[in-house]
């Protein structure tokens, strides 16, 4: 079975600008008020946007919630800010988690194993991928033959891991970072077919992409 290890908030190391809403929502995640906790992160990131640990437990309120977009789209952040192999790790481990719980099993494999690059000697996440590689085979062995016509029909609604995966991709855009967005979406891709939703965009970033490589 997978492993889907508790969210855990990590530690704080707060300025005094967010010290108040970042304890007052350790203490309501700790209660099971979510909804709460996730407000007073959020109050808490308005006033130290940078610090990374706040996206983190901001994710795992959002996680307890079912919201997995937000969720996944918070461990992106956190990912993006923390420093250490590890902690990026944890972010790609907390997804990938995310993931088998709405039985996504392509795309958290892809983020179990993103966090055993980063962190080989997780044995949590290497089972987990190693489980989560054997339910995608068995999820695409049902699903033989009922692709066969996939190129002639339209696009599948994107799922939230899609939808997440734009966001972050947008706001690389915004950044004038074309070619991170593009390879981004690339890999989004190759983890969760309902990313062709958005293939307009994806060449659209790629046309400039390649304009500003040559």
């Amino acid at each position: 079975m997978i492993r889907t290890l508790s969210y855990i908030a990590l530690l704080f190391l707060l300025t005094a600008s967010a010290i108040t809403d970042g304890r007052e929502a350790n203490k309501a995640y700790e209660k099971g008020d979510y909804q709460q906790a996730e407000q007073l992160y959020l109050s808490a990131i308005e006033q130290e946007p940078d610090n990374a640990k706040l996206y983190f437990n901001l994710g795992n309120t959002q996680a307890k919630q079912g919201k997995v977009e937000e969720a996944i789209q918070s461990y992106m952040e956190f990912r993006g800010l923390a420093e250490s192999p590890e902690d990026k790790a944890k972010a790609e481990y907390n997804i990938g988690t995310l993931l088998t719980e709405t039985q996504k099993w392509k795309p958290a494999a892809t983020h179990f194993k993103n966090a055993l690059k980063l962190n080989p000697g997780d044995v949590d996440a290497k089972h987990n991928y190693e489980q989560a590689l054997a339910k995608q085979q068995e999820q695409e062995e049902q699903q033989e033959g009922q692709d066969q016509n996939q190129q002639n029909q339209p696009p599948p609604e994107p799922s939230e891991y899609a939808l997440a995966m734009k966001e972050q991709a947008e706001k690389l855009v915004a950044q004038r970072k074309y070619a991170e967005a593009y390879n981004l979406m690339q890999r989004a891709l190759d983890a969760d077919d309902s990313v062709r939703a958005f293939n307009d965009f994806i060449e659209r970033i790629k046309n400039v992409s390649d304009i500003d490589t040559n």
